[in-house]
Order: structure tokens, then C-alpha cells, then sequence
């Protein structure tokens, strides 16, 4: 979770002297192939879509704890917690601002390249192994047993980001987004174990969630109307079950970071022409046009 944080606050520092920004709407050069002469909303659907896995803690980190059993004898355990494959998918707008905001103005640089929202659903999953040591009173091992459980937990959700995008060219960028999002868990996992465990330690997340995130993409913007922005978003702090902030799921006895990695579009809509559009001469018509304004 560290690492996390920062890489937020790295990546932050670098928006303040960002003074580049992907504008909807204005006419492109060659860059994007043939010229596009349509008119765009600063507005659009976008699709999201693609892998999840759990984040756990690493397996050197893993404490070993101490108590007795029942009839006095001393045990040992730990919990070994391991992410597993799921899937996530929503769909929604972005939505590009007309205009920079008064601060933004001020400040010499665009706060906000856009900014979208979705609703979706995702899939995540997790499993956990529990090794337990018992021993005599002289300390010496008698047994050693193990338990595993495994779950998948599915959530509709919905999410609003605000994006800042670092231009890297005319068509890749960085793209920095900071939301919330609100998770309500309508397909509960697994939450028994198969063989060994330790019911006393263990407990399970409420059905609602709500976090604060951040997402990392490499954006491409493919032309005038359409981007393509692989990337990752996690969550950093966590709201609704508030435990110091932490952004964690907490399942059996450990805790799981959630990772979505998504493949976004965004697709500007055309506007719709009022009226007629005017005629578009070929080129023969045009080389005529400009000869005989030249011989006036």
C-alpha cells in the first residue's frame, strides 16, 4: 500500500507542470491520417473492461502468531493469503469541459482534461491456507495442520473519476485519474474453510463499500473522436467500514487490494448539422475556383 501512495504523489507532482491537453472538436493535421472535418460533442459513450486481481500482502511477511488450544496446549499459525483472476466490465460517459475553470485559469495549467463515470460490475476473488503447529508442554512439535479457503465476491458499482492527462505527442499521453467509487456486493463468496481454521480470528466485509481511487492509464488517442486508454486503478482509501482508511477487503483473516485492469474507449458523438450542409466541390472544382479568383 505504500508503494501505492507513492506512486500517487510522484505521479501527482508531475500535473503541475503539465500545460498540454487533448481538445475535442478542432481540426487535426495528417498526424491522424485523412483530415476529419466533422463537428464532435465534447461528450461521449466509454466502455471499460478487463482483468481483476486481489493484492495481498507477501508471503516473507507473514506473522506467525501464539496462543493455546482448548485443553491447554501451546499452538502457532499462520495465514498465507493469495489474490485470484476475476473479471470487471461497465459502461458510462466522458465528458471533456468546454471551457477551463476560473482556478485553472489562474494557475496557468487545465486541472481537469476530462472527466467520466460508469456502472458495472466486478468480480473478485481470493483464497487463504492456515497452517497450525501444536506442541507439548516442552515446546516440542506434535502436529501440524493446514485449512484453505477460497472465494469469488461480485459487486455492481458505480464510479466517477476526474482525469489529467501529461501529453506525451499529438497522439500518446499519461493519463492520471483521482475518484470515488460505490460498491454494493450482491454475490457473496465462500466464507468456509476446508480443513483447518480458526473461526475466532476470522471475519468478513459488509455488502457496501465505498473508496477512493486512483487510476494510471497510457492513453492513445486513435482519432479526432475515439481514445484507447490501457490501464490499472486500485483504491487507496477506504470509506464506508472505516478502518484507518484502509482501502483492503477484508476476507477469513487477511486483507485483499483490489486491482482492475482495464482496456477503456471513450467515442466522442458527431453533433447533428442543422439544415443542409454546405457542398463540398472536388478537387478539379476547387483548382478552377482558386484560378478564377486569382484572375480578378
Amino acid at each position: 500500500m505504500n508503494r501505492i501512495l507513492s506512486a500517487v504523489f510522484i505521479l501527482s507532482a508531475f500535473v503541475v507542470f503539465s500545460q498540454r491537453d487533448l481538445t475535442p472538436g478542432k481540426k487535426r493535421g495528417d498526424v491522424f491520417g485523412k483530415s476529419d472535418y466533422k463537428d464532435y460533442r465534447y461528450f461521449g459513450l466509454q466502455v471499460s473492461g478487463g482483468p481483476t486481481y486481489m493484492f495481498t500482502r507477501s508471503n516473507k511477511n507473514n506473522p506467525t502468531y501464539a496462543t493455546t488450544d482448548a485443553i491447554g496446549r501451546p499452538l502457532d499459525y499462520t495465514f498465507d493469503p493469495a489474490g485470484k483472476l476475476g473479471f470487471f466490465l461497465e459502461v458510462g460517459m466522458a465528458h471533456f469541459p468546454k471551457k477551463r475553470s476560473k482556478l485553472s485559469t489562474k494557475l496557468k495549467t487545465v486541472l481537469v482534461s476530462y472527466y467520466d463515470w460508469g456502472l458495472g460490475f466486478k468480480y473478485l476473488g481470493g483464497t487463504e491456507t492456515t497452517t497450525i503447529n501444536y506442541y507439548n508442554l516442552s515446546n516440542q512439535l506434535l502436529s501440524t495442520t493446514t485449512g484453505k479457503g477460497s472465494f469469488y465476491n461480485g459487486s455492481i458499482y458505480g464510479r466517477f473519476t476526474l482525469h489529467k492527462n501529461i501529453n506525451l505527442t499529438k497522439k500518446y499521453f499519461i493519463d492520471n485519474g483521482l475518484g470515488v467509487n460505490f460498491d454494493y456486493r450482491l454475490v457473496n463468496g465462500n466464507q468456509a474453510y476446508d480443513g483447518a481454521s480458526l473461526p475466532g480470528d476470522q471475519s468478513f466485509a459488509k455488502p457496501f463499500a465505498a473508496q477512493l481511487h486512483y487510476d494510471l492509464g497510457f492513453g492513445i488517442k486513435m482519432s479526432r473522436r475515439s481514445y484507447f486508454i490501457p490501464g490499472v486503478q486500485m483504491p487507496i482509501v477506504g470509506f464506508a467500514q472505516w478502518r484507518g482508511g484502509c482501502a483492503a477487503t477484508h476476507w477469513f483473516s487477511s486483507n485483499y487490494v483490489p486491482a482492475l485492469f482495464h482496456l477503456k474507449l471513450i467515442y466522442l458523438f458527431e453533433k447533428k448539422a442543422k439544415g443542409c450542409p454546405a457542398a463540398k466541390g472536388n478537387d478539379d472544382d476547387n483548382k478552377r475556383y482558386r484560378e478564377g479568383q486569382g484572375g480578378n
